[in-house]
């Protein structure tokens, strides 16, 4: 008996082999992609690297929790359509004296064959492939490094736990469906039909506010702290909002089209129109999930080829120089000590200093409101307003900066690093006011290590060595009060006590291939403890990786998003087309041309088809102040890189977009034709 079922569900798979394939195919590549990214941030390939690669392997991870959570989502929407698909054969079994233990038994065997057959051939590709997607990655942060063949067990571990789990969950699912159906409704439900749906004006309102929200919040923010933590939230909203606005705003406006006698009485527009006001709660959702992948894939590509295209650019901000110094909790009269260590310890490499960069600093961190700025000890969760200021004297700055540019003592020199905005014409530095005499647009002599914080940093130039004091010691007594202070509030804290001076040196070297060696010579030199050095070239490899993950693993996740929309726009297609079958053989019947018929297939598209995309272009256009500021903390600070790179990933996808719609409308005329 349990050999008849089998045989019967691998019958059935074969016979719905129309629905079965892409579904199976989808799946397959799914699983191939997570088990790569799981070799890729698990296994001990990327381990072999000569400085190891912590900061890929976890973008790498980030990477594998999308994928994970997307595929419940896409392989639970198209196995219930697969199963709504095939209410009418269920019917038929039970007319045939099945029961629904029976009908389930058979539907839990397919299941299996399907999960045994992609699970196995998803990580089977995946083992194949890793190899080749391994030399990708190198080859993108340009790591000439190749290994041998391996095989990872805990990816394999991981894919099978999770694809496994999801199958099983579906399992579950197929066997609630087919019980809470009654054996009448399971014959008569392919053919039930939906009454045309009324206007929704409250929901097209609450719609049109949850995108009017998020747009307004993109165009809104000011700062890249802000807009990371307001991002989930706004796209979120926009997300609801697009259902909504497909729901509730389309019926609205194909009721207007229906209304204008115009338009509505012809033949092509005739039977569109009606044909999706008769089902628009099914295809509005499908329209938004196309809506949002799209939206996905546009962000998607768009920001992690412009990560990858400034990626140099944003390297030589993070290390301006070949080797960085920095002197933490030290005094200025160390610098002359760490300068001398250096030239001393570049001889002994065998090379030469070169622009040399060296100066005292005061640096604090704390809360800027306006124009008043406050140290701050415990910083909580809420970072808008968060900002470093480092101090500086006006010698060291002329000095290497080579000008000879004067202030009083009431005034300051201001630069703000990652394009940030400050439009006071003074400011307030723990009760110490100043008038800003000049906003520097070039600073030589920025930090590189502060170009990697989160923050906006604030180089703060005063005229002397008395102006430096006057604020250490306004920060001495701000740091007095706060450490009598026992703030309950979580969050970022940073010890009090008192200031201290920062020494920072920078400097190129004449042989850069000498750079490990003048590392080598310093540290053996420098004895004092807090004086760390940091090579650009032995940086590297880790800072190219991580740039390169993202565009690697936004491709892979493009790729997934896409392999969805082509399935659900496939499925989409192909249930209009058995629907719509018997309405076309009809007008045929009573005079309507084929060419009338593939008119109206070509308007329905242009009604519809094509706003996901549009919309979806539009969603990514005003989400560009926020993307370009999140971008912001990865040094991408040249705007015309991004905008490139959206450009070039919206005409491909439109194209793409395009060629789908011409196949499965293809197959939509196929149907209906037959």
């Amino acid at each position: 008996m349990s050999f008849f079922y089998s045989k019967f569900a691998l019958n059935n798979l074969v016979k719905n082999k129309k629905f079965i394939i892409p579904y199976v195919l989808s799946a397959i590549f799914t699983i191939m992609s997570f088990y790569i990214l799981s070799s890729l941030a698990f296994g001990d390939n990327l381990d072999k690297l000569p400085n190891g690669i912590d900061a890929t392997k976890q973008v790498l991870s980030f990477g594998i929790i999308v994928i994970a959570l997307f595929s419940v989502i896409f392989l639970f929407y198209t196995y219930s359509f697969l199963v709504k698909r095939r209410v009418k054969e269920f019917g038929l079994y039970s007319v045939l004296g099945m029961t629904k233990k029976q009908i389930a038994k058979i539907l839990v065997l397919e299941t299996i064959f399907i999960a045994v057959t992609t699970i196995v051939l998803g990580i089977g590709l995946g083992i194949i492939f890793d190899k080749l997607m391994l030399l990708v990655l190198l080859k993108l942060f340009s790591a000439g490094v190749s290994f041998g063949f391996s095989i990872t067990p805990i990816a394999i571990v991981f894919s099978v736990l999770l694809f496994g789990g999801i199958y099983f969950l579906l399992l579950v699912y197929t066997v609630i469906k087919i019980a809470r159906l009654r054996i009448v409704a399971l014959l008569k439900d392919e053919n039930k039909g939906e009454k045309e749906p009324k206007s929704r004006w409250i929901l097209a309102v609450i719609g049109l506010a949850l995108i009017g929200y998020g747009y307004y919040t993109a165009q809104t923010v000011q700062n890249p702290i802000k807009a990371l933590t307001v991002f989930f939230f706004a796209v979120v909203a926009v997300i609801i909002g697009t259902y909504l606005v497909f729901m509730a705003v389309s019926i609205t406006v194909l009721k207007i089209m229906k209304n204008n006698k115009n338009f509505y009485y012809k033949p092509k527009n005739f039977i569109s129109v009606s044909g999706l006001l008769y089902r628009m709660k099914r295809n509005a959702v499908g329209l938004a999930n196309i809506c949002i992948l799209s939206t996905m894939v546009l962000v998607t590509m768009g920001s992690t080829s412009a990560l990858y295209a400034g990626m140099e650019k944003s390297y030589n901000e993070r290390f301006p120089r070949q080797l960085m110094i920095a002197g933490y909790h030290s005094t200025n009269s160390k610098l002359t000590d760490i300068e001398n260590n250096v030239k001393a310890a570049a001889k002994e490499a065998g090379t030469e200093v070169e622009d040399l960069v060296s100066y005292n600093s005061l640096p604090m961190v704390g809360r800027l409101l306006n124009d008043k700025f406050k140290a701050e000890a415990n910083l909580g969760v809420d970072l808008a307003n968060v900002r470093m200021i480092v101090v500086l004297q006006l010698k060291d700055y002329n000095k290497f900066a080579n000008k000879n540019k004067t202030l009083e003592s009431n005034e300051i020199f201001l630069h703000i690093d990652k394009k940030g905005e400050y439009n006071n014409n003074t400011i307030s530095l723990n009760g110490s006011e100043y008038k800003i005499k000049e906003k520097l647009s070039e600073f030589p002599g920025a930090i590189g290590s502060a170009a990697a914080n989160i923050m906006d940093t604030y180089y703060v130039v005063v005229k002397d060595d008395k102006e430096a004091e006057k604020i250490a010691t306004q920060l001495a007594a701000r740091m007095e009060e706060l450490s009598k202070q026992n703030p309950n509030s979580r969050g970022i804290s940073i010890a009090t006590g008192e200031p201290t001076v920062q020494n920072y040196v920078a400097f190129n070297i004449k042989d850069t291939t000498k750079e490990s060696k003048v590392i080598e010579s310093f540290k053996k030199l420098e004895k004092q403890s807090g004086i760390e050095i940091e090579g650009k070239e032995e940086n590297k490899l880790t800072f190219r990786g991580v740039f390169a993950s993202f565009l690697f693993i936004g491709v892979f996740i493009s790729l997934i998003f896409v392999t969805s929309q082509v399935v659900i726009m496939y499925y989409k297609q192909i249930s209009e087309g058995y629907e719509d079958k018997g309405n076309f053989e009809i007008m045929r019947k009573v005079g309507i041309t084929d060419k009338q018929i593939k008119q109206s297939i070509r308007s329905q598209v242009l009604l519809i088809f094509f706003s996901p995309l549009i919309i979806a272009t539009l969603h990514t256009i005003v989400a560009y102040p926020f993307i370009e500021k999140i971008l912001r903390l990865f040094l991408i600070t040249d705007n015309s890189i991004f905008l490139q790179a959206l450009a070039v990933t919206i005409v491909v996808f439109a194209i793409f977009y395009l060629i789908v719609y011409v196949i499965t409308s293809k197959i939509y005329y196929r149907i209906i034709k037959e």
